[in-house]
């Protein structure tokens, strides 16, 4: 699992639980005024499924984060969780 950054700057994590499923993972930030902040935390964890690695494949779920971890360790605390939870083990593909 590598850790990327984005078009718009954010850190992203993706990578393949099976052969041929993909996930990507990323940390928005928000500022107080964007009425996307709805939590007012100002950082949200995204979540999507993709049709390929780069290619997004519907529209992302998202989760307020309300501690000061840093987006390395959410990202990679998030994944290995999810792993974890469903049995996935992350695929080489």
């Amino acid at each position: 699992m590598e850790l990327q950054r984005d078009g718009n700057g954010s850190l992203y994590v993706e990578w393949a639980q099976r052969p041929g499923s993909y996930k990507r993972a990323w940390i928005r930030h928000r500022t107080d005024d964007d009425d996307k902040n709805w939590a007012g935390t100002r950082r949200y964890l995204h979540v999507v499924r993709c049709n390929a690695p780069g290619q997004i494949g519907g529209n992302s779920t998202d989760f307020p984060i309300f501690n000061d971890l840093p987006d390395k360790q959410i990202l990679l605390a998030f994944v290995h969780s999810v792993n974890a939870i469903t049995g996935c083990e992350p695929s080489e593909d």
